[in-house]
């Protein structure tokens, strides 16, 4: 967190006043309340400055929450403004007050390259005398509030995005064993405190989460006492945290305890109903995160009322990201987060298995409802890359919950994104068990070639098999998203196959099933071959329009409205990398010098893909590429204008390597400077084909006979791996996987 420019100053006498205790809420259940009757912690970052001078915004602080973060007043800057001077007086208040009202508090932060004063970073100090400086610090903060202060993010922001160690003063002048240092020193300080590195932006799979991982297992395989990973989670109204279960559930593979640490979820203002009910599903579903993690022991917001946010000052156009107004009125991100941990949602699923969780037993139920099932098999690629998924071999896997799931009498979907590898076993992706059949089967029927929802008409040997059956038969080795759904009231099945309604049966009556939920299997066997991902179940019919919702293969997309953002489910951290890039009417603008580059690749590129932008080119003269991805010598595919041609072009080399053959479409006509154009390329692996459309016309027949090859390196907008750098305005570029 960036630190407020204000100037902090708490009296104990005004915050004595106000009185936390005696000024809390008269509100039925708060979120404090609701959080420690599921087991967490529901906190919030709190400025002493507004504690101090607001009593309206420490009543609810003190009524809503049950841990507070000092937002600055233990950053270097603000404790310690000179070597021998450490001033307390808004920590201790902050505590003081904290401890007196039952709230727990979580120290922030020992140690962060920002917020240092110019006596320790203009200082001529020797290694040893900067070791023993920082020592000092440490210990004496822990030690002032030892039995007080029972969580501590020691090490603060300690990895660039790539997942690089951070450039900053400390490692600068200490090394990268500066980390370490100051967890020991912090343990000896206070032995009961819980230590943990915070971090921001590895909420989703990549490089940064990765070396967050890397690094806390070297952590503690040095014996260093790290007890917590806090995520802060600054996340946008775009964002997708999809992927946070399992990324909280991975360290906790690591015997350490996760939090959220700093949310917030900034929208673009002024605000409109479709950005706060957009708000409302992301702090729903990191709160639904949480408590799919057993070892998720807290939820913290960076500040909770939008008059007192950060945001507005740090990022132009955009603010409202707490979960209280500027009056201190609830928004529907509060009731979100209240309905999730009450359980009362009725739109929500009842069941949601991404199944991304590392490798291990226990497929995380990510609805909140603790429907966690137990896994029995391996691990396949997912539909991106650093995302895995569930393999099934059609023999011997599955996962199962402990008890039902679904209200299989009553109305209810089932959905699942599936993979097949072979046709040669029936396979189930998903069922739930009766005492002698399962009351629902959504799967692959051998026997007919085609994707089937059935439902049984008894729980017994003499059965019909009632059926919605898909149209055309599945495509192995693609990713295809399958729905099921029972419409109790009038009595019919529904088979969705990409969205699309692709079967119906009409005249069934369900019945009512109580053992467990399955996936990858039905009770008497037909274990799936091939991958799953992403299963989800409701208690109700959902419509079509909810059905094409959840069926949206996009797994990459940005919008650039004033922000370099990646809306997608798989949320890739994106940043502009020179003054070359900027934003011009919520597009990205670039005058061939700058670009927007991921920190990891966006797409399996040896699998089919389909990549769309809007452009608009204001100059030729040179290679203009307005999306890559690298591989290590070349990029796997280049989207572009061809100064050699003077056409739109989308090239896939045959090969990493110098030398390689360049696969390649051409548009059929130039590209018209200062105009918006739509371009799409599409590579079909099946088919081994290659496609480019401008504005919705195929450029020419398909290039056949067309390979390409897996590439981890970083997307690329705006430029290559090599160069090529845009010169004008790119928007809406997206990716979609299987190709279209």
């Amino acid at each position: 967190m960036r630190m407020r420019e204000v100037a902090v100053t708490v009296l104990a006498a005004i915050l004595a006043g106000v009185g936390w205790a005696d000024v809390a809420s008269a509100e039925t259940v708060s979120l404090r309340e609701l959080a420690q009757s599921r087991g967490i912690a529901f906190g919030s970052a709190v400025s002493a400055a507004s504690l101090a001078g607001d009593a309206s915004y420490a009543r609810t602080l003190g009524s809503e929450f049950g841990v507070v973060t000092p937002e600055d007043a233990m950053k270097w800057a603000v404790l310690r403004p000179a070597r021998d001077t450490f001033r307390w007086g808004d920590a201790d208040a902050i505590v003081d007050a904290a401890v007196a009202n039952g709230q727990g508090v979580r120290g922030h932060t020992l140690v962060w390259h920002s917020s240092l004063p110019a006596w320790l970073t203009g200082g001529s100090f020797t290694t040893t005398e900067l070791r023993d400086v920082l020592k000092e610090h440490v210990q004496t903060t822990v030690r002032r509030y030892a039995g007080r202060v029972k969580f501590w993010d020691v090490a603060n922001e300690v990895l660039n995005n790539d997942g690089s160690p951070r450039a900053g003063f400390w490692l600068e002048r200490l090394g990268e064993e500066y980390i370490a240092d100051v967890f020991r020193w912090a343990h000896e300080a206070d032995p009961a405190a819980v230590l943990y590195l915070n971090e921001y932006g590895a909420e989703t799979h990549g490089p940064k989460a990765d070396a967050l991982y890397a690094l806390v297992r070297s952590l503690k395989e040095q014996g260093v006492p790290i007890h917590g990973v806090g995520l802060q989670a600054h996340l946008t109204g775009s964002s997708r945290p999809d992927q946070l279960p399992a990324l909280l559930r991975r360290f906790t593979g690591l015997d350490v305890d996760v939090a959220v640490t700093e949310l917030d979820v900034r929208i673009p203002v002024p605000v409109t109903p479709a950005g706060l009910a957009s708000q409302a599903e992301v702090y729903r579903q990191v709160t639904a995160a949480c408590l799919a993690v057993a070892r998720c022991v807290s939820i913290t917001v960076w500040g909770f009322t939008d008059r007192r946010s950060w945001i507005g000052a740090t990022y132009p156009g955009w603010g409202a990201a707490t979960l209280f107004d500027d009056d201190l009125a609830t928004k529907p991100a509060y009731r979100s987060v209240a309905d999730v941990l009450t359980r009362t949602d009725p739109n929500a699923p009842v069941g949601h298995w991404p199944l991304d969780d590392p490798a291990g037993t226990v497929a995380a139920d990510v609805s909140g409802n603790g429907h966690d099932a137990t896994v029995r098999g391996a691990k396949a690629d997912g539909r991106v890359p650093h995302v895995t998924a569930f393999a099934g071999d059609g023999a011997t896997t599955e996962a199962s919950t402990g008890a039902p799931v679904l209200n299989t009498d009553g109305s209810f979907t089932v959905s699942a994104w599936v993979s097949m590898y072979s046709t040669g076993v029936p396979g189930v992706v998903a069922s739930q068990d009766g005492e002698t059949r399962s009351a629902f089967y959504l799967m692959y029927q051998k026997s007919t070639g085609r994707w089937e929802f059935t439902v049984p008409s008894a729980d017994g040997t003499e059965v019909t098999w009632l059926t919605a059956r898909s149209a055309s038969a599945p495509v192995l080795k693609r990713w295809t998203h399958l729905t099921g759904v029972y419409e109790a009231p009038t009595r019919q099945l529904r088979l969705y196959v990409d969205g699309v309604p692709d079967g119906t049966r009409d005249g069934v009556t369900a019945w009512r099933s109580t053992k467990p939920f399955r996936i990858g299997r039905s009770l008497s066997g037909g274990r799936f071959d091939g991958a799953i991902s992403d299963v989800r179940a409701w208690n109700r019919a959902l419509p079509a329009g909810e059905v094409t919702g959840i069926s949206d293969r996009t797994v990459a997309a940005w919008g650039f409205d004033n922000a370099a953002i990646d809306s997608s489910p798989f949320g890739r951290g994106t940043s502009l990398n020179s003054s070359g890039a900027t934003y011009d009417s919520n597009a990205l603008k670039l005058d061939g010098t700058g670009c927007a580059e991921g920190y990891g690749p966006a797409l399996r590129t040896d699998r089919s893909w389909t990549i769309t932008a809007r452009v608009n080119l204001a100059a030729k003269g040179a290679a203009r590429t307005v999306i890559s991805q690298s591989g290590t010598v070349r990029d796997a595919f280049y989207l572009q204008y061809h100064q050699s041609y003077d056409r739109w072009a989308v090239i896939v080399p045959s090969a990493d390597a110098t030398g390689s053959d360049w696969q390649q479409v051409l548009s059929t006509a130039p590209p018209a400077l200062n105009t918006w154009t739509t371009l799409s390329a599409v590579y079909d692996a099946q088919a081994a084909t290659l496609a480019l459309h401008v504005d919705g016309v195929r450029q020419g027949d398909p290039l056949p006979a067309v390979k390409s090859w897996p590439s981890t390196g970083r997307i690329h907008i705006g430029c290559s791996g090599t160069g090529g750098r845009f010169n004008g305005l790119i928007d809406d570029v997206k990716a979609y996987v299987p190709a279209a």
